[in-house]
């Protein structure tokens, strides 16, 4: 990961479609989720769209251009889950270039602070 980011991409796996994230806390907020509400935030506020809970820490954006679930894996962590398979090499690029854009927003977004 590069200075300032707060996430980027560890790992794709071509066989699951799975898309690793990592996730820099930056210690202020120990919550386990934390990460995740962060991107999942990000990529609402990129798309102008609205976050939908399928259940079991799977998460989807309405309005994205494509099909993928942001999912919490308890081993794994922040999984990005493509659902077109054919469609991985373009996904992957989209989603390399939104987590750009949602860490150069981040280094701006205001913070709340808790004393």
């Amino acid at each position: 990961m590069l200075f300032n980011e707060k996430y980027g991409i560890t790992h794709i796996n071509y066989n699951t479609g799975w898309i690793l994230v990592e996730c820099d806390e930056d210690g202020f907020d120990d919550s386990e989720n934390n990460g995740l509400d962060g991107i999942i935030r990000g990529f609402s506020r990129l798309i102008g769209g609205r976050s939908e809970s399928l259940g079991m820490m799977q998460y989807r954006i309405d309005k994205s251009p494509y099909d993928f679930v942001i999912h919490h894996d308890t081993t794994q962590g922040i999984v990005i889950i493509v659902e077109d398979m054919r469609k991985l090499d373009e996904i992957v690029k989209y989603v390399k270039n939104s987590i750009y854009e949602i860490n150069y927003n981040m280094l701006y977004e205001e913070k709340d602070m808790f004393f």
